[in-house]
């Protein structure tokens, strides 16, 4: 008498598990070995993460935010419109690189501590810093992206700000390698109506 389990020692039902485990395992290997689609983790993650940085940097709010009660920008009859970059914004209290605060100011001066070289120096060093420090991530970014780093600072000003201010503004940003410059303006009612000069 022969037993249900036969020569391999399975029954039927354990038997045919087995033979459908060695379907399974040999598509999978022959999924793999034509290239299937296989992705690791790390490569998953590294393409979420450059498309999350490039959706935030390229569909944000605006291009340059213009807050706060101690900032009115000039109005102009300009046509162009605003660009992302860099941006500097000088306000009556502070100057903010990318919305981060990077010197104080008071009465329409920065401190002369803050000043490498004096008060009568034109650089202003935690300025600087900040600059360098967004020019950096600027760069990494375009980098990642694929895209050529161009050296332009949007500059943000309050009506009111002395030239002084401006100027010292201007030659911290040259010396951190910005060195083409863009004003931003709020468009007056001539621009609105087509009145353009």
């Amino acid at each position: 008498m022969v037993d249900k389990a036969g020569i391999t020692g399975f029954d039927q039902d354990e038997e045919k598990w087995i033979q459908e485990q060695r379907k399974r395992k040999a598509n999978k290997k022959g999924r793999s070995e034509e290239g299937g689609a296989t992705l690791g983790m790390n490569s998953f993650m590294d393409i979420l993460v450059i498309m999350l940085v490039f959706l935030m940097k390229n569909f944000g709010d605006l291009p340059i935010k213009v807050a706060g009660p101690d900032l009115q920008v000039p109005t102009s009859i300009t046509q162009l419109g605003a660009e992302d970059m860099t941006t500097i914004t000088i306000s009556r209290k502070a100057i903010l690189v990318n919305s981060d605060q990077a010197v104080d100011i008071k009465d329409g001066d920065v401190d002369k501590s803050q000043k490498k070289g004096g008060e009568a120096s034109l650089h202003i060093q935690p300025l600087f810093d900040k600059i360098v420090e967004e020019n950096k991530k600027a760069k990494r970014l375009a980098e990642l992206l694929g895209k050529k780093h161009e050296p332009v600072v949007t500059i943000v000003a309050d009506e009111t700000t002395p030239y002084r201010l401006i100027t010292e503004v201007m030659y911290t940003a040259g010396q951190a390698e910005l060195s083409k410059f863009k004003f931003a303006v709020i468009k007056g009612q001539a621009a609105e109506l087509g009145l353009g000069f």
